[in-house]
């Protein structure tokens, strides 16, 4: 049985897995899972999607 294709890269010809690749890959998802999950703060790299969401992540924030 084959390898799914898209796993392909991940793994050497003889099958043996390539760690360095899947370790690189599990840490981008990772990065990738944690700016999901936190709350907007209203900065360019973690804006909110609108106002509304900002008070309810931050309600001691000023207005405006």
């Amino acid at each position: 049985m084959s390898p799914p294709f898209f796993f392909q890269h991940l793994i050497y010809p003889s099958y043996h897995l390539n760690h360095s690749a899947v370790w690189a890959l599990l840490d981008s998802l990772s990065q990738e899972l944690q700016a999901l999950a936190e709350h907007p703060n209203g900065t360019k790299t973690n804006p909110a999607a609108t106002c509304k969401e900002l008070l309810l992540a931050h309600p001691s924030l000023p207005d405006g």
